[in-house]
């Protein structure tokens, strides 16, 4: 199953080490499963963890909270584009 990858598969998906990926699974900072002696990733799981944490750098904190807010009022993009005459 491509989409499923062990620990092994996983570091070299994200060029980082096994350790490196072990120890942030067993603290839930990369979300795992432990089947037996070995833990298995989605790669769907590590692409969204990816891109979470290039918008954490990219955004920062403040913007997190403003996309999080369920009140935060969205302007459709094609809306936006208009009104800069774009």
């Amino acid at each position: 199953m491509a989409d499923v990858l062990t620990a092994p598969e996983a570091a070299e998906y994200l060029r980082t080490s096994v350790d490196a990926v072990k120890r942030l699974a067993r603290r839930g900072r990369i979300p795992g499963a432990k089947i037996g002696r070995g833990w298995r990733f989605r790669k769907a799981d590590l692409d969204d963890l990816f891109v979470e944490n290039m918008l954490d750098r990219i955004l920062g904190e403040e913007a997190k909270a403003v996309l999080a807010d369920p009140e935060t009022e969205w302007v459709p993009l094609e809306q936006v584009k208009r009104e800069l005459g774009l």
